[in-house]
C-alpha cells in the first residue's frame, strides 16, 4: 500500500511539474533539515571548475544543517557513474545533485531514482527526467561569444569552432552561438565535436589551423577548447587570432590576464553547487523548486580579470 501510495504522489509531482514547470513534494514527504540525506556524484572531481562545485555543496550543507552528504565522483566513466547513482538510492538518499558524464547514458538511472521517490538536481549539465536544473544559461553563453565575435570582426570573416554534442551544456553554447551569427558574414569554416577532452580538442585545433590558417576567429566552448586552439595556434606562431573561451579557471584566466586569450564568459560553479542544496532542502520540505534555475554568467577580459581572479581565490583557485 505504501509503494502505491508513493507512485500516486510521484505522478501528482509530475503533472504539477509539467503544468507549472516547478515541481513540488507532498507533505507527508516533508523532513528536517537534519534528516536530509544528500547523495552527489559528479562526472569528473579533478577539474577546477567541479572543485569549486563541490566546495559549494560543502559549505551549504555546514551553514544550512545538512549533516549526510556523500560525496563521489565517476573520473570520466558513464559505467561508474550509473552505478554510483544506483548505490546512492539503494543507500536512502533523499534527493541526488547529479553532474552527468553524459546526458542520454544516465537517464534510466535518473528515471529509476525519481520512481523511488527521489529528487535528482542536475549541475551544470542536464538530463532527461531531473526534477530541477540548476546551471548557466548555456545558450546564453554561445549568444555571448557569438556576439564578442561579431563585434570584434564587425560582422564579417571566418571562423572555426571546436565544441561538444555529449553533454547538454556545450551542445546548447554552440546552437546559441550559430543561431546568433545567422545574420551576419561570418563564416564557419571548420568544426570539431570534442571539446569534452583536452587531448582531443588539441588535436582538432592543430588540424584546423593546418587547413585553415587564414581564419580571423577560433571559438572554445569551455576550456578544453579554448586551451587547446590557444597551444595549436601559439605552435602555428598565429599571435593574431581572436580566441575565446568558458569557465574562470586558472588557465582561463591567466590565458586572459597575459593577453592570449582575448574573451572569456565566467560561470559561477560555487555558486550552482550552493544553490543546488539550497533547492534539494526546499524540495524535500514541501516547498516548489523552479525546473531551471539559472546562475548568471560574465565576460571576462583583460580589464576586468583580475576581478574573477580575487574571486576564484577564496573558491580555492589559485593563479600563477
Amino acid at each position: 500500500m505504501k509503494k502505491k501510495l508513493i507512485s500516486v504522489l510521484s505522478a501528482a509531482v509530475m503533472v504539477v511539474s509539467l503544468l507549472t514547470g516547478t515541481t513540488v513534494v507532498s507533505a507527508a514527504d516533508k523532513k528536517e533539515t537534519k534528516d536530509i540525506t544528500i547523495g552527489v556524484s559528479f562526472g569528473q572531481n579533478v577539474h577546477p571548475f567541479f572543485v569549486a562545485m563541490q566546495k559549494g555543496i560543502e559549505q551549504a550543507c555546514a551553514d544550512l544543517g545538512i549533516e549526510n552528504c556523500n560525496i563521489l565522483a565517476a573520473d570520466s566513466s558513464l559505467e561508474t557513474q550509473v552505478s554510483q547513482i544506483e548505490n546512492l538510492v539503494t543507500k536512502g538518499c533523499d534527493v541526488l545533485l547529479l553532474n552527468p558524464y553524459d546526458s542520454d547514458g544516465v537517464v534510466n538511472a535518473v528515471q529509476a531514482a525519481t520512481e523511488n521517490g527521489v529528487g535528482v538536481f542536475t549541475m551544470d549539465v542536464d538530463c532527461e527526467g531531473s526534477t530541477s536544473f540548476v546551471a548557466s544559461d548555456n545558450y546564453k553563453v554561445g549568444e555571448m561569444l557569438a556576439d564578442a565575435v561579431i563585434n570584434q570582426l564587425d560582422g564579417k570573416g571566418k571562423v572555426a569552432i571546436i565544441d561538444g554534442i555529449t553533454v547538454t551544456s556545450l551542445k546548447d553554447r554552440t546552437n546559441g552561438f550559430m543561431d546568433k551569427i545567422k545574420d551576419t558574414d561570418i563564416e564557419v569554416v571548420a568544426e570539431q565535436q570534442t571539446a569534452h577532452a583536452r587531448d582531443t580538442a588539441l588535436a582538432s585545433a592543430e588540424n584546423i589551423l593546418q587547413a585553415n590558417s587564414d581564419i580571423d576567429a577560433f571559438v572554445g566552448v569551455n576550456e578544453n577548447s579554448g586551451m587547446a586552439i590557444l597551444s595549436g595556434a601559439t605552435s602555428a606562431g598565429l599571435s593574431d587570432l581572436y580566441i575565446t573561451t568558458v569557465d574562470s579557471t586558472a588557465e582561463n584566466m591567466a590565458a586572459i590576464r597575459d593577453g592570449k586569450v582575448d574573451i572569456g564568459v565566467a560561470q559561477d560553479p560555487y555558486k550552482m553547487g550552493y544553490i543546488a542544496v539550497e533547492q534539494a532542502i526546499k524540495w524535500c520540505q514541501g516547498e516548489e523548486t523552479d525546473k531551471f534555475i539559472e546562475v548568471p554568467v560574465e565576460y571576462m577580459d583583460k580589464d576586468n580579470i583580475q576581478d574573477f581572479i580575487d574571486r576564484e581565490k577564496g573558491y580555492g583557485v589559485e593563479v600563477d
